[in-house]
């Protein structure tokens, strides 16, 4: 991802389509029985440079160490 963007390419993590992990596989030919998909990665050239970081969440409130 940090490759793409130094070339100019957006990405985007996404685990959306694993809802649908089965016809995802047969659509763009993973072998379903073999391969566990995690995540697709679409790549695409972005509408202007002006990157900035992503609101998040405060560490605190995401973070579990040792416990839940």
């Amino acid at each position: 991802m940090l490759a793409a963007r130094e070339r100019g390419l957006g990405t985007a993590w996404t685990t959306l389509h694993l809802d649908y992990e089965k016809e995802v596989a047969q659509i763009i030919g993973i072998p379903y029985e073999q391969v566990t998909q995690v995540a697709i990665i679409p790549v695409a050239y972005t509408l202007g440079t002006d990157f900035k970081p992503a609101p998040r969440e405060p560490l605190d409130t995401v973070l579990h160490w040792d416990q839940w």
